[in-house]
């Protein structure tokens, strides 16, 4: 017989080292962390998310604040944030992720699912996996590299 877990409830998290983070979880302020953070399960968060490395989440997140990762960050299952993301790194998507503001990404970008925003700005490339897999931006897409569509998935 399932257990359904409790939310647990935490104020701010700060780490000056990296952060492994199970949920279901509401944080209360921000997460800061000076390495990675991975966000395994549900997340709510109630301002901002900030890592000094790579941010990953396997599971469904939402996040009422800005999101930056000086590392990249990899969402696997669902993201919703209601504030600027900015990622240093790679922008890795299996899943849907949907900005309400503006998404601004160093490294490519790699979709595989779906991805929402209000602007998009990539220095590098934007690339959508498989025929189910796109991408809209509702104000301004600003792509400096190539925009490449893999028909299939390379990893057998």
């Amino acid at each position: 017989m399932a257990h359904r877990q409790r939310t647990k409830k935490r104020n701010s998290i700060n780490s000056d080292t990296s952060l492994e983070l199970n949920g279901p979880m509401e944080v209360n302020g921000s997460v800061r962390s000076g390495g990675p953070v991975t966000f395994t399960g549900d997340f709510s968060v109630r301002e901002r998310i900030e890592a000094y490395g790579d941010i990953d989440v396997a599971g469904n997140m939402t996040c009422n604040g800005k999101v930056k990762a000086m590392g990249c960050l990899g969402i696997n299952g669902g993201a919703l944030i209601r504030g600027k993301v900015k990622i240093m790194g790679k922008l890795q998507v299996v899943g849907n992720f949907q900005v309400e503001d503006e998404i601004e990404v160093w490294g490519a970008v790699v979709i595989n699912g779906y991805m929402k925003c209000k602007k998009l700005t990539a220095y590098s490339s934007v690339t959508t996996v498989g025929n189910q897999s796109w991408y809209e931006v509702e104000e301004t897409e600003t792509v400096y590299g190539a925009k490449l569509i893999q028909t299939h998935d390379h990893d057998d």
